[in-house]
This record gives C-alpha cells, structure tokens and sequence, in this order.
C-alpha cells in the first residue's frame, strides 16, 4: 500500500469539504467559514488571511483514493501567539512545522493508518518539501485521546499543554506534542 501526498487542489475541493462536513471530523477541526476560506484561497492561489495567513494545505491518498487532510506552516520565532513551551523547543538549526492531521474518509476509519500516514507524511515533507524541517508540532485537543495516541505512535512526545489563542477552538487547551529529528 503506497501512501501519497500533494497540495490539496481544486479537484480536491468537494472531498477536503464533504469531509469537513463529517461529524468525526467537526469534533476537533476547525469548520468555520474562515478557515473553508482559507483553503479555498489557498487552492486558488490568493491571498490568505486567516491564522498566519501561510498555510499549506494537503491530501494524502492510497491508490489514488483520497482519505487524510494534512495543514502544514513553518513557525517563526517572531510570531506573536507562540507560548513559550513552543518558543523552548523550536528548532536551533533547522525549520520548525507545525501540523494538523485527520482522516476524512470514513472508509478508512480504525485501519490503523493514522501513525503510519502522518509517519509517511513527515519523511515526505523532509525529502521533498524541506529538508531543514527537523522539528514538528502537532497539538490536538486535550480530550481527543485517540488523536493523542495516533501521534504518540508516530513519534510523537507531549511536552506541555497550552490555550488555543486563534482560530474557531480559542479557548480551548492543547497538548503540545513534538517529534524531532
């Protein structure tokens, strides 16, 4: 089973919203117009405004069947709304990313893909996208317990806890996982 990813597209754009739509989905994803903005900005090369404005958008597929959504950004030392567990442990040489992740397509629900795709995931975003990311964030709810497992699987270690500051889950507490390489 070969897993690949590409930035999300405009004939990606029914899925990436049908699996917004998705109740396992809108649990702990972000569902607010801003955000679909934000992707559809992103898939028609437009400005983007929302969180950092800077956001990479991609689809991971087995066989050519769609099934993850991954969010990747770098995060800079100078931007405003980093805590300070984050701001200890970014990367000293390298670029820090931060992701989100999901499994969108029902099909593929308790198969066991989640550590393996976003595994997959981030030995592609080194080898093709930027070989200077040597550190990732992922910080998914505090009671998103599967996610937590998921991530702790693929390398994952929590190193703190902290409020979500923007976006549609502000308010919010986070733990702040990390993976370095």
């Amino acid at each position: 089973m070969k897993i690949e990813f590409e930035k999300a597209s405009l004939k990606h754009l029914d899925t990436i919203f049908g699996w917004l739509n998705e109740p396992h989905i809108q649990e702990f994803w972000d569902n607010s117009q801003e955000h679909k903005d934000d992707i559809l900005n992103f898939i028609h090369k437009r400005q983007q405004e929302y969180l950092s404005g800077t956001t990479n958008y991609w689809v991971g597929s087995i066989e050519g069947d769609p099934y993850a959504f991954i969010l990747s950004d770098i995060l800079e030392e100078d931007e405003v709304d980093l805590s300070d567990i984050h701001r200890e442990n970014m990367s000293k040489t390298g670029h820090t990313i931060i992701l989100d992740f999901g499994i969108g397509n029902k099909k593929y629900l308790g198969c066991g893909l989640g550590s393996a795709t976003l595994s997959e995931f981030i030995t592609f975003y080194r080898n093709k996208i930027d070989n200077q990311a040597d550190t990732f964030f992922i910080d998914p709810d505090e009671n998103n317990t599967k996610a937590i497992w998921v991530y702790n699987k693929a390398g994952f270690a929590k190193i703190g806890q902290c409020d979500t500051k923007q976006g549609y889950f502000v308010g919010n507490k986070s733990d702040l996982m990390v993976k370095k390489y």
